[in-house]
């Protein structure tokens, strides 16, 4: 699987390195970083590359608004995984762009920018006025294919550490695999990190969380209560891509299920702990932590798997929910080389969790990967391309542009009509995402064999 892998990056580099003739090995992997872990557009990502002749260690600046952080990336392209050890020297050098960048010395950044290539520069300036000024934080990356000794990475994270406003994240080799596999099941980018603040209100206790580890398996799990608005702001924190591995989209508050929930959050939502099934979370990683006397379940690579429709319906009514609870699981599933095993855990996690909401066949097959790979094809030629289930108004937000809009039931339909026997498309278009049909009529991700 590991070298599986390694080659469907390889070509997915190449790709892109097609499509950008003017940029570096280094530059286009590091395009595919932004993309897959920063910004999943591609326009903004290709933007963000500065790089050129005294670029002073920094490839890449990317500047979020909506977070209001600065990202700055420098980026290693290896020729084989985790092969080659990264240099102390080249660490530190970029650990130091965190002074550079947070330093209210003028004459400090002044020196820093002399002699850097013009574009970069501005882009520095740019970045080091939103830090200063406008109080956006840093955030630096250092990716590569190649390995890094846990020595050099304590080393350069105490230089940033100096630099109050920065963080420095060092993504290896074998960690870049991951984020090519989420970025492959379509969680790109992901959700870095959220607090979930466990359920503390005058009138209500609560005695300690579960927490329960299957040692056998190496899966960790938490089961606590959290504030209703807490859990909405969820959504407004990270956005739809807390939803990556859902396999549904958001149904619109007209379906009876969310129509019931809206009802009991503006009538009664001290009850709404009672009628709801509440909302299922996988991860990366957890660590309990305490703030300000609160008590905080710290989660990487967060993704909500059951309870999108109750997450929507608390952001849309926060002060309402700011009244109600939701029970809350979180589950630890380990990241392995082989994703085999990992994938069909998570499958049978998400259809054994979404009850509430009935799943169809269709459903269970939004998130293969012929679907996502299709999805990312079919945009490229301006077509949206709705995989999931969910409202058109959502899908046309979460685009942000004008496309074409077709389904997969759609495709599906079209496909079936031109290869298979009518009496099948009679039978109805779920019948074709069943595991005996599905690979008959989506036999590939070439959209040229579908849009005629």
């Amino acid at each position: 699987m590991h070298d599986s892998a390694t080659r469907n990056l390889g070509a997915t580099l190449k790709e892109l390195s097609d499509q950008y003739r003017q940029l570096s090995k280094d530059e286009v992997f590091i395009l595919w970083f932004l993309m897959a872990f920063i910004t999943r557009d591609e326009t903004q990502a290709a933007g963000a590359i500065v790089g050129g002749a005294g670029d002073k260690c920094i490839d890449a600046i990317f500047i979020d608004d909506a977070p209001k952080t600065v990202f700055v990336i420098q980026g290693k392209h290896r020729s084989k995984i985790g092969a080659k050890n990264e240099l102390r020297s080249d660490l530190i050098a970029f650990a130091d762009v965190a002074d550079r960048l947070c330093n209210p010395s003028d004459m400090v950044f002044k020196q820093y920018v002399d002699r850097m290539e013009s574009f970069t520069a501005l882009r520095a300036k740019e970045a080091r006025r939103r830090i200063q000024r406008d109080g956006y934080r840093l955030q630096l990356y250092f990716v590569t294919l190649g390995k890094v000794s846990r020595t050099h990475r304590e080393d350069a994270r105490s230089v940033v550490h100096r630099s109050k406003a920065a963080a420095l994240e060092i993504i290896d080799g074998k960690q870049t695999l991951t984020i090519f596999r989420d970025y492959l099941d379509g969680v790109a980018p992901p959700v870095p990190t959220l607090d979930l603040e466990m359920e503390r209100v005058p009138g209500i206790r609560v005695n300690g969380i579960l927490d329960r580890f299957d040692e056998p398996n190496n899966i960790e799990s938490w089961v606590f209560t959290m504030r209703g608005d807490k859990v909405g702001e969820m959504f407004e924190r990270a956005g739809v891509r807390l939803f990556a591995r859902n396999v549904r989209g958001f149904l619109g508050p007209k379906t009876k299920v969310n129509e019931g929930m809206l009802d009991t959050l503006e009538s009664e939502p001290g009850r709404f702990f009672y009628y709801n099934n509440g909302v299922t979370i996988i991860c990366d990683a957890a660590e309990m932590r305490t703030s300000q006397g609160r008590n905080i379940l710290q989660v990487s690579n967060p993704q909500v798997i059951n309870g999108q429709q109750t997450t929507r319906a608390l952001a849309s009514l926060i002060r309402e929910a700011a009244k109600g609870a939701v029970l809350v699981r979180v589950i630890r599933v380990p990241r392995e080389e082989d994703s085999d095993e990992y994938d069909k855990l998570l499958s049978e996690i998400v259809a054994g969790t979404n009850r509430q909401n009935a799943i169809s066949a269709s459903d269970l097959m939004s998130n293969d990967r012929r679907q996502i790979e299709l999805e990312r094809e079919l945009r490229k030629r301006r077509y949206l391309y709705l995989r999931k289930r969910q409202t058109k108004g959502e899908a046309r937000r979460d685009a942000g542009k004008q496309y074409q809009m077709i389904s997969k039931e759609e495709l599906a339909q079209a496909v079936a009509g031109c290869d298979l026997d009518p009496i099948i498309i009679r039978s109805g278009r779920e019948k074709l995402f069943e595991e005996d049909r599905y690979t008959s009529v989506f036999p590939n991700s070439d959209p040229n064999f579908y849009l005629p």
